[in-house]
């Protein structure tokens, strides 16, 4: 079953509180990924969160020629099996990944959905950041124990795109994840709490 269509009613006392979710949006609501990061929504705090964090991978993509012993020449001493624990660890992040976040039962109250499906989204991203950042990791020790910066660079070759495709929150990830949340026929109010404007003092602490 795909996502339940987008549920304009908004619950009773949804308006009260100004950092309250946005009842009936939607993806055509996203301002786009660099837009949002100029508001103060949770979508765009946790936006500019996930870009800092996969930058990280860059960084030690600069440092590790300064890291690794590279002996031996480009390809160094590695030999071949040493690639093998990249191709299972990016097996796993690719199959696992996309399962993430687990369905939501369907009956929950509006506000309780909404909720709910952020707490749930904000596991999955984090899950799946780590899922296709360990390929990345994974080949610092093998390129010390190979002797090669060619096998950090096979990691980041083959974990970087995964985690722009599993981490990153653009407007098509959040869509899977939604349907993800509502393949058994609940309405999870994703994008209702995404859009949601964060109360003054509380940014810092809501991206997290």
């Amino acid at each position: 079953m795909g996502p339940t269509p987008y549920s304009m009613q908004q619950p009773e006392g949804a308006g009260a509180p100004s950092a309250g979710p946005v009842f009936g949006a939607g993806p055509g609501d996203d301002p786009g990924y660099l837009a949002s990061l100029r508001g103060l929504t949770v979508l765009g705090r946790m936006r500019l969160m996930m870009l800092v964090l996969v930058g990280a991978p860059l960084l030690i993509l600069a440092l590790t020629p300064l890291i690794v012993d590279n002996r031996g020449g480009a390809a160094g001493d590695a030999p071949p099996w040493i690639y093998a624990p990249l191709l299972l660890a990016a097996a796993v992040a690719a199959l696992a990944g996309p399962r993430a976040p687990l369905p939501m039962a369907p009956g929950a109250e509006p506000a309780e959905a909404a909720r709910l499906a952020l707490t749930q989204f904000r596991a999955a991203v984090m899950l799946r950041f780590a899922l296709a950042e360990s390929v990345i990791l994974l080949g610092l020790p093998l390129a010390m124990i190979g002797h090669a910066v060619v096998v950090f660079v096979a990691g980041f070759v083959v974990g970087y795109p995964l985690l722009l495709w599993l981490a990153l929150p653009t407007r098509g990830g959040i869509e899977r994840m939604r349907g993800r949340l509502e393949s058994r026929g609940a309405e999870s109010h994703l994008w209702a709490a995404l859009l949601a404007e964060l109360l003054p003092g509380t940014a810092g602490q809501d991206a997290a």
